[in-house]
Formats: structure tokens, C-alpha cells, sequence
């Protein structure tokens, strides 16, 4: 974790010093709200994943407590006055889970109405006069009543308390509600968005705050992820723009072991997206353990200098990146000028990869205490037409306790084509008995738009806690998704 130790710096009045190449860290200690909090072991899935209050938040970094509002005025426990919600409730289906590096978030409304409160930290090692950017993801919660709008206050005061130094930066925040559909687990769709606000440094400390302003009538509040303070980017954004053919993570650029590349260009752009025209560009091949390598002068390096033509395009000849004899994924990235451009090329040893996407298999199904086997399972559907290949499934059950899976003749995985076909894999029973893992299974979709199923037998514990509504994980190759929703009652 970076240090926010103030950098020696004898010179007030010295220019503000740019960011070593490639480092620029984060200033907010824990921004994710990762360190501490502690999630009541029977609140599991994504409708009851929340640290309740007194002693379960315990946010190691971070000064919390009453907004000072006249609905968060002092006097109870500080922790009373703020939830920390786990990463699968606050992101649950969302399209921000992929860009908050698995952060949890902070509710700031609290145990109840008038514990309206707040989150802050004491900024240090800043350079006076230098311009630092504040990101932070915000959202509406739901958890015991509808979605309804919040809001929430945001400042950067200089000086190392939330109170009394002048004000750097400041913003009301107006966060829309949830969405009305439910995801499976209970809960509501939150609707994330990211926001960007900038201040300059008056001396070497900071105070960067988050108060709650949600209108009375409510128990929950703003919810606030991922927050970071940086020193602002350089003036000019160069990236890796595109390539052609065009590529991506799900479709990279592939060869066979062992065979050459065919032609490709790059192309690069900057923030104003105009082209780098005329540029020298060195592009370096990651990892190295693949074998893989650029082929050019009778040598075998790691990286190829090329220069951009007019419209910023700087092509790799047919047989210049060469497959080595490893199976698996690779990256380009570029350098102009020595400095890291931002992007990257995705590249893939070994044959195209065909697609497939999964999803919670039907409605919600019941489970009783000690009562019938139960059959949660998952959706396939094929997202291209080549073949898929059999892939490696495992099967876990929710870390509360409450299930169990089922042997019927073994641990079985049951798949199930569109014409209602089905094929049994035995698996193997790990992890002190919370995994299954199959191999060499066989998905059953033939054809892009293909649909299949699979499912495993579970049954409620005799003293599972109730009432609980839980749900497996399925990982099927490098894809995850949870299955049907159970419901676990008395």
C-alpha cells in the first residue's frame, strides 16, 4: 500500500515535480474500503451483504461518523452512522464490477434515519500549487425500502482536518435511484457512475470528504466506491486507438503455435483523437513465457520500432510478430518517446477462441431445512458459430453456511441441450466439500444463439440459517455467473 508520508521538500515555492515514469499512486489510503469492515456471517447474496453499524465497520484508513446534519447529529457509536456493503451487493450485474478493482462501498446513511454520516481522510505528501484529480463512483442503494434518489456532498478542504481550512473543492451530488428490476438474489440494479473533479494543492496536506445530504424518510443513503486522488495526467492523452483488423480482449488477434502473424496495423491517436502522424513508436511483446517474438535483422527481440504514416497507422508486415510454441494470451503495448502510451493490443497463441455467455438457470427455486434435493444450475448460450471446445466447470457453494451437495450414483453435472438431451459428468468433491469441479465437459450449444443448460443437486442443511437466499457459482472456463436463486427456509 503507498505511503502518504509528506515527500522531503525544502523549497515551498519550487515548481510542482512531474510523476516518475509510470508511477502515479493513489494518495487515498484504501480507497476500495477494503480494510477492515466485518460482514455478519448470515447475511450472504446480494440483497444482505452489509457490516452493520458499531463494531463491524471498521475502516482502518478513514475517519467516519455523524454528518453534523440535523439528521446525523453525534452521539452514538461512530460506526452507527455508515454500512460498508460488500463488492457482490454493491456491484451485483453492473457494468462499473469490471472498473472499481473489486472495491466494497460505503452507504452513508447508516442504522436509520437519523444516522445520517460521513467519510474522510487526511490527504499528506501533496506539492503545493500542483493540480490533483479526484475520482470517486457513486450510486443508490437498496436494502429494506424502494429505490429513491440521494445525494451527498463532496469536499477538499487544505489542511489536515474536515473542518476550518479553506475550501480546495466542493460539490453537491444529486445520484439517481436504482433501477426498478430486480437481479436475481433480491435487489435492484444500481446504476454506477464515475465522477472526476480537480483541485490544486495549497500546501502539503489536504482533507478530502464525503457527507451525506439524502432528504429525510430514508435508511439508506449515497453509496461511494473507489475513490482515489492523484496528480493530474500529463497535458496529452497518446493511446492505442485501434487496430485492423479490428480486434479486442473477446476477439483478439490469434496464429497457430509456432506460425507467423498475419499482416495487422495499429493506430495511433491522441485526446483529441488527431492522428500521431510521422511518429517513431516502439511496441513491446508481454509475456515472455509464451515463446513468442518479433522477427526482424536476422534477430528475435521483444519489441519493433515502426514509424506512423500520415493518418497515424504503423503496420506490422506478415511474418514480423512470430507464435512461439506456448498456447495462450498475449499483449502490445507502445512506447513513443520512451513514455507508455495507454491501451493495448490483445493477441492469442493457439486457435480463435469461440464464445459463450452464461446466466442464473430459471426461476427461483426453494430449498427446506433437511428437506428435498434441489436442482440450481445455469444458462448457456453460444455467442459465435465456431465449435467450443469441452471446457473445466466448478461448481461453489456460497461461503454462509446453509447447503450441500447432493451425491446421486456421485457428484453429478447434469447438461442439457435445446432438443432436451442431457449428459452426465462425475466430478470431484473439493475444498472440504464447498467445490465440485468436471472436466472434459461438453456445453451442448451448436452454433451461434445456441442455448443449453446445466445444474448440480443441493439440499439445505438441517440447521441452516433461515430465512437465507443464496446462490452457487459456476466457473465454466474463464466465465463465471450465479446460479438459480435459492431460496433456504425453515
Amino acid at each position: 500500500m503507498p505511503s502518504n508520508a509528506p515527500a522531503p521538500n525544502d523549497d515551498s515555492a519550487a515548481p510542482p515535480v512531474a510523476p516518475v515514469e509510470g508511477r502515479n499512486p493513489n494518495l487515498v489510503k484504501d480507497g476500495g474500503f477494503q480494510a477492515g469492515p466485518r460482514f455478519n456471517a448470515t447475511e450472504c447474496g446480494f440483497s444482505q451483504a452489509v457490516a452493520v453499524g458499531g463494531d463491524n465497520v471498521r475502516l482502518i484508513y478513514w475517519d467516519y461518523g455523524a454528518s453534523g446534519n440535523s439528521n446525523g447529529q453525534p452521539g452514538a457509536n461512530p460506526g452507527d452512522y455508515i454500512d460498508v456493503d460488500n463488492h457482490e451487493y454493491s456491484f451485483a450485474q453492473s457494468d462499473a464490477a469490471g472498473e472499481v478493482d473489486g472495491s466494497n462501498s460505503v452507504d452513508l446513511v447508516g442504522r436509520g434515519n437519523a444516522r445520517h454520516g460521513f467519510v474522510g481522510q487526511h490527504l499528506t505528501g501533496l506539492i503545493p500549487g500542483a493540480q490533483y484529480d479526484v475520482t470517486f463512483w457513486a450510486s443508490s442503494p437498496w436494502y429494506n425500502e424502494p429505490p429513491h434518489y440521494t445525494s451527498m456532498h463532496y469536499s477538499v478542504t487544505d489542511g489536515r482536518l474536515r473542518e476550518g481550512g479553506k475550501s480546495l473543492d466542493s460539490d453537491y451530488i444529486a445520484v439517481p435511484q436504482a433501477r426498478n428490476d430486480p437481479i436475481p438474489g433480491g435487489s435492484w440494479r444500481r446504476q454506477w457512475k464515475k465522477y472526476q473533479r480537480s483541485f490544486v494543492a495549497q500546501s502539503p496536506d489536504a482533507y478530502l470528504a464525503f457527507t451525506d445530504e439524502t432528504a429525510d424518510g430514508y435508511w439508506t443513503g449515497t453509496m461511494l466506491a473507489c475513490v482515489a486522488v492523484r496528480l493530474s495526467a500529463p497535458g496529452h492523452d497518446y493511446r492505442i486507438a485501434g487496430t485492423d483488423p479490428e480486434s479486442s480482449a473477446a476477439n483478439p488477434l490469434t496464429a497457430p503455435k509456432d506460425t507467423p502473424f498475419s499482416a495487422f496495423r495499429l493506430r495511433f491517436l491522441d485526446e483529441t483523437n488527431q492522428p500521431l502522424s510521422g511518429q517513431d513508436v516502439v511496441l513491446r511483446l508481454e509475456p515472455h513465457s509464451t515463446g513468442s517474438h518479433f522477427s526482424y535483422g536476422g534477430q528475435a527481440p521483444l519489441t519493433y520500432p515502426g514509424k506512423t504514416d500520415a493518418g497515424g497507422w504503423l503496420t506490422v508486415p506478415a511474418g514480423t510478430l512470430q507464435a512461439g510454441p506456448q498456447d495462450g494470451p498475449m499483449q502490445i503495448t507502445a512506447q513513443l518517446r520512451g513514455t507508455d502510451l495507454s491501451g493495448q493490443v490483445d493477441l492469442r497463441v493457439g486457435p480463435a477462441a469461440s464464445r459463450f455467455t452464461l446466466s442464473p438457470g430459471g426461476s427461483p427455486i426453494t430449498a427446506t431445512r433437511a428437506g428435498e434435493t434441489r436442482y440450481p444450475g445455469i444458462q448457456l448460450l453460444a455467442d459465435s458459430d465456431g465449435a467450443i471446445p469441452s471446457q473445466k466447470v466448478r461448481v461453489t457453494l456460497p461461503s454462509c453456511r446453509g447447503l450441500a451437495f447432493v451425491p446421486e450414483g456421485g457428484y453429478q453435472l447434469t447438461v442439457m441441450d435445446a432438443r432436451l438431451s442431457t449428459t452426465t459428468y462425475t466430478g470431484t468433491l473439493q475444498d472440504g466439500g464447498q467445490a465440485l469441479t468436471f472436466e472434459g465437459v461438453y456445453l451442448a450449444l451448436h452454433g451461434k444463439g445456441a442455448t443449453s443448460a446445466a445444474w448440480v443437486a443441493i439440499k439445505a442443511l438441517p440447521d441452516a440459517p433461515v430465512p437465507q437466499d443464496l446462490a452457487l457459482t459456476f466457473q465454466v472456463g474463464d466465465q463465471t455467473s450465479p446460479s438459480t436463486l435459492i431460496h433456504v427456509r425453515a
